[in-house]
């Protein structure tokens, strides 16, 4: 116990100590950007262009430059500056430009101690980053935008396939028996292509009723799902049934897509929508067992916008907020947001939940403009009234691939 309340102040003391340093080392550095962009002034040097032109910078490292001057923080200061190749172009563009000498001192020294800061104490820039979003909290939203973009990236190219939207909704319906709700479930991939000719579109879930269970899985039209064919939304799909073929493995469905448009060219991506019902999948009160129930999916395959809808009749859990659950899923897989083993898997991203309004005009996106018009056609099917749906979204640029995004509604009596 001594040991382990002993490693904790170790490591609390560390990170006051790391902090210090980063405040000295973002003072020092905002000083000096502060009495260069003063003497440059003081030139007539006053405007983005005339001090891209003086030491040689693109704009972007102009703006950061400006913008850690006048950071209202050291830490905000740090957080804001151009990196450490672009400063020490500053210098050299500071020197050829004939700024002061005391001044043009000032600056390298605040490089320098900057250059050992990363050395000894964080690693490099990228780290210095990670550090600071925690610090200075309006650089997070960039930092994990920037990031979630590079990752990305990397895993269109590594999967060899991407999309550039996914869409997973849930509308929720009373049911026969008021004991339990329906469901609907809706899932849109939209501009599926390969990035790779070997690339395929491989799909996993769980499509068919465990044993036992006391919930009916069935496509809109009451039948039985075998294939993801079976759920497929004619006229919203350009995915043609020959190029998916669906395995089953005991409950679970796998499909794979195979032919997708190739490369990045100015021929659309191809969707894939596919709904499917849900009879009595959805406790009605909170009963025994898990307190919340919810909605949500993975986003999977890599995706440039990810979309979470949860679509209330007004007479589901009327009274309930949803709170958004992201969970990573690398080693133990999907979960149940209220399963206490998981909570240490749960994502803190800047990510949030909004309430959109009612009825299909709610639905409105940007990316899908004829989604409106897909949740008006499978309610008809179902014979629901789509103007009676309350909208609640999670709209999520570039998510962690495989990442489980969903929203958790408490159930009460």
């Amino acid at each position: 116990m001594l040991d382990g309340m002993r490693t904790e102040t170790q490591a609390a003391g560390v990170e006051v100590a790391l902090r210090r340093r980063a405040e000295e080392t973002g003072d020092r550095l905002r000083a000096a950007v502060d009495g260069l962009l003063t003497d440059l002034g003081g030139r007539g040097i006053r405007d983005q262009r005339g001090m891209q032109e003086a030491l040689n910078l693109s704009q972007s490292a102009v703006s950061r430059l400006v913008l850690s001057a006048r950071s209202g923080d050291s830490l905000a200061s740090l957080s804001n500056s151009p990196g450490l190749e672009a400063l020490k172009q500053v210098a050299k563009g500071a020197a050829k430009s004939g700024v002061d000498k005391a001044c043009l001192a000032e600056v390298n020294l605040a490089i320098a101690e900057l250059e050992h800061f990363l050395a000894a104490e964080v690693g490099d820039r990228n780290t210095l980053e990670a550090v600071l979003c925690d610090w200075v909290q309006e650089s997070r939203g960039s930092f994990e935008l920037r990031h979630k973009a590079a990752a990305f990236k990397s895993m269109s190219a590594l999967r060899g396939v991407r999309a550039d939207v996914i869409v997973n909704a849930a509308i929720v319906h009373p049911s026969a028996d008021s004991r339990v709700y329906d469901c609907i479930g809706i899932d849109a991939m939209l501009g599926c292509r390969r990035l790779r000719p070997s690339g395929l579109l491989r799909l996993f879930g769980s499509h068919l009723a465990p044993p036992g269970s006391s919930y009916q899985v069935t496509t809109l039209a009451g039948g039985a799902i075998g294939s993801l064919r079976d759920e497929m939304v004619p006229g919203f799909s350009t995915v043609s049934a020959a190029q998916a073929e669906s395995v089953e493995h005991g409950q679970y469905l796998e499909t794979t897509v195979r032919d997708l448009p190739l490369g990045m060219g100015d021929f659309p991506g191809q969707d894939l929508v596919s709904a499917r019902m849900y009879r009595g999948v959805q406790r009605a009160v909170r009963g025994e067992g898990p307190a919340t129930s919810g909605v949500g999916g993975q986003a999977e395959p890599p995706a440039e916008v990810y979309v979470v809808d949860a679509l209330l009749h007004d007479d589901v859990w009327p009274d309930a907020k949803p709170e958004l659950r992201i969970y990573d899923t690398v080693v133990r897989g999907i979960t149940h947001p209220d399963n206490p083993m998981r909570q240490g898997d749960r994502l803190d991203m800047l990510e949030s939940v909004q309430f959109l309004g009612r009825g299909p005009h709610a639905l409105r996106m940007a990316e899908f403009a004829r989604y409106p018009e897909l949740v008006a056609t499978v309610c008809e099917q179902a014979g629901w009234d789509a103007s009676r749906l309350r909208v609640f979204r999670c709209r999520v640029r570039y998510p962690i691939y495989g990442s489980q995004i969903g929203l958790a509604f408490p159930l009460t009596d």
